[in-house]
């Protein structure tokens, strides 16, 4: 492990070079690596190209790899073999906190778009268009990997939050719920699995929804019947229902349309119903707390016309729509994010 910086030019050195071990952590992970070590043991950089198929030159991986055991990622002996730890396991596929995908989508598309980070600040306008040629969201409807792959991400991102909704938001009452740019339909799935009564709505892109479906496919039966994929555009309609989720989407987007979209789930909310955001509630000014959401913050910034918001702000918009904030639940997850619960007001 890196030794604990005592200067102010160490601290800031290991804060630059922040984007180094990103990348590198991001790079050894799109090998898989990390399956490679969890399934043989601990290997050395010649046996994992020669033996278990990792594409890299052998020289340069056991750089990479000493770099990554120097934060903590593997263990490294005298003998030059990288073996598994608690931090490489989160990166392999089948953990139940994976963050493989997310960590592999960081280091690859999205980085391209952080290089316009200066021009974003400089200008005041998102940057995807001008690294990719097109806008973020065009640009995964014109390549369905990264479309697949950024739902993989954002299903990976969502499990604490996902487990919040679940253990915080009380949906026994509730017959008709929709998670509007619900993705693969991973939180709509298991409110219906907990709530017998519960029918569940995922709206999103049409391109998106043959691959959820595809997602969903081992789904039990009982399940899969409740639950209803619909292709559509949030801020021209949104299906009835009496609950609204909208889950890492409203950051997404400026004011203007998260107030439109707001206003679709009033026009359509149907009894005494609810609309519920998950996202991240950024302190007031002068707060200097909050360090995920506030680099989120940054992330909406150089990818698409979104941004974190405060309290106040989150209240402004409620109130645009025609709802009033009720509570608002901290889940504890990476990101900062909260629960804001609304009814009409």
């Amino acid at each position: 492990m890196q030794k604990e910086a005592t200067s102010p030019q160490e601290i800031v050195m290991q804060m630059v070079m922040g984007a180094w071990v990103s990348q590198t952590i991001s790079t050894v992970t799109r090998l898989n690596v990390p399956d490679a070590l969890k399934l043989h043991g601990p290997q050395t950089a010649i046996a994992l190209t020669q033996r278990y198929g990792i594409n890299a030159d052998p020289e340069f991986l056991q750089r990479v790899l000493r770099a990554c055991a120097s934060v903590g990622i593997f263990t490294e002996d005298a003998d030059g073999k990288f073996g598994p730890t608690v931090l490489s396991d989160v990166l392999t596929s089948d953990s139940t906190v994976s963050l493989k995908k997310l960590t592999e989508i960081f280091g690859g598309t999205w980085w391209r778009i952080w290089t316009g980070l200066f021009d974003a600040v400089r200008t005041g306008q998102p940057q995807a268009k001008a690294q990719l040629g097109m806008e973020y969201w065009d640009y995964c409807k014109a390549n369905p990997q990264e479309m697949e792959d950024f739902g993989e991400a954002m299903k990976s991102n969502s499990l604490s939050s996902l487990k919040a909704v679940l253990e915080q938001c009380d949906f026994s009452d509730v017959s008709q719920v929709a998670d509007i740019g619900g993705g693969f339909g991973h939180l709509a799935i298991e409110l219906v699995k907990k709530y017998d009564r519960l029918n569940g709505i995922v709206l999103d892109m049409p391109e998106l929804i043959p691959i959820a479906q595809k997602h969903v496919a081992n789904e039990d039966s009982d399940t899969i019947s409740r639950i209803k994929f619909i292709g559509g555009d949030m801020f021209e309609d949104v299906p009835p229902a009496n609950v609204y989720i909208m889950k890492h989407i409203i950051h997404d987007w400026d004011d203007t349309s998260c107030i439109k979209l707001l206003k679709n789930c009033h026009a359509r909310m149907e009894g005494n119903g609810r609309v519920i955001c998950v996202d991240a509630v950024l302190p007031p000014v002068g707060n200097t707390g909050s360090t995920p959401a506030k680099f989120l913050d940054i992330d909406m910034m150089v990818f698409i016309p979104g941004k974190e918001r405060t309290e106040e702000q989150w209240n402004a918009l409620y109130n645009a729509a025609g709802f009033k904030i009720v509570s608002i639940k901290p889940t504890h997850d990476n990101l900062g994010t909260s629960i804001v619960e609304g009814i009409k007001s």
